[in-house]
């Protein structure tokens, strides 16, 4: 049987969330089936040369501006003479760019996945989604409160909608007192260590987070917080802890691929976005792995975070109230144990990379089947 030759069009390959979903999918495809390829309109990335060394076709096109017509057009010649079957476009750029380059390029099947609520749209932006809705199969959300957006603020018929959560590799639970490697970040075995993994960009809400633990750090000796990730406000952020004087007890690592490792050697995970959240990854890593989760009550977060289940949910930009909620599980290695076990089981029945594969197989054979039978 000829594979189906799929094509996922996104901005760039960094690492970040809706990449590292673009990883999952195209290397977790039926090779059998489909013959899947990747191509960054502007830039490679770290995630690019992954993909690469696990011998995935990556093209880097390098576009320069995004307000040539011309560029769609050329696009569409590449696409066409590819022979592509499906086009499955990522990010709004992506997806723009994308669509219209398909419908020149005759594409029989084509999806757009939208990975965020995107809360900074203008008229323009919301205009663009829903005319590019009509000419597009399928558009796959990552969460409830992403379709709610989808459909409620852009306007776009909830029967091209399907909701599909994003997932993660299964990966062995750990035992709350059986970690090693602290001693390499300065850790004792008696600490209690807070866990963020994000791009550190102001949605992130990694002040507020810095805030929570300043209130927390006059009654808890032990408490630890590592940051992960990289990103424009880290000299900032560097500097907001050192002017706290919270530098012994906050350790940014930068942009690490052992994520992971590193969620093993912790005790909860945090994230305390202040806006603009679909499905983050690294909440349903952090469930995989076991960890009790605290984060801001926002988008798709509570479809994963349970509050008071296997995590406590607080009000974004609220330091206070995620204070409160980080302070729940410092001294209480029981509870921490429980929400961790429940976590694990609600990865176990939701966000599975190999849930998402299925779902994403089935969405493209129902698809393929209507449009060339």
């Amino acid at each position: 049987m000829k594979r189906i030759k799929v094509l996922h069009l996104v901005e760039d390959l960094k690492i970040g969330g809706l990449e590292r979903v673009i990883e999952s999918i195209v290397t977790g495809l039926d090779k059998d089936r489909y013959d899947a390829e990747v191509w960054c309109l502007a830039h490679g990335g770290e995630i690019a040369e992954d993909l690469i060394e696990k011998g995935i076709i990556v093209k880097i096109l390098g576009m320069k501006s995004y307000y040539n017509p011309l560029k769609i057009i050329a696009l569409s010649r590449l696409i066409k003479k590819e022979k592509i079957k499906i086009l499955h476009t990522h990010g709004y750029f992506g997806s723009t760019f994308g669509r219209l380059a398909a419908i020149l390029a005759r594409v029989p099947v084509i999806i757009a996945h939208v990975h965020s609520t995107y809360c900074g749209y203008k008229k323009r932006n919301i205009f663009i989604e829903k005319f590019l809705s009509y000419i597009t199969d399928k558009i796959i959300c990552v969460s409830e409160a992403v379709k709610e957006f989808v459909v409620e603020v852009e306007g776009i018929a909830s029967k091209k909608t399907c909701l599909l959560y994003n997932g993660v590799q299964a990966s062995r639970m750990f035992e709350v007192d059986c970690r090693a490697g602290r001693e390499s970040f300065g850790f004792s075995e008696n600490d209690v260590v807070i866990i963020t993994v994000a791009s550190l960009t102001t949605n992130k809400g990694h002040d507020v987070l810095i805030d929570a633990m300043k209130m927390l750090s006059y009654k808890y000796e032990n408490l630890r917080l590592m940051i992960v990730g990289d990103g424009p406000l880290r000299c900032k952020l560097e500097e907001y802890v050192d002017e706290l004087q919270l530098s012994s007890r906050i350790i940014f690592t930068g942009q690490r691929k052992d994520v992971n490792s590193l969620l093993r050697l912790t005790n909860v995970f945090v994230l305390s976005s202040k806006e603009r959240e679909g499905l983050p990854l690294a909440i349903i890593e952090a469930m995989a792995v076991g960890l009790p989760v605290v984060a801001s009550r926002l988008g798709g977060i509570p479809e994963a975070v349970e509050d008071n289940v296997n995590g406590f949910l607080a009000t974004p930009g609220n330091p206070e109230e995620l204070a409160a909620a980080i302070e729940k599980l410092i001294n209480d290695n029981k509870v921490r144990a429980k929400m961790g076990q429940v976590g694990r089981k609600i990865y176990e029945k939701k966000f599975t990379d190999t849930k998402m594969i299925e779902n994403i197989e089935s969405l493209y054979n129902e698809l393929i089947k209507r449009r060339v039978g």
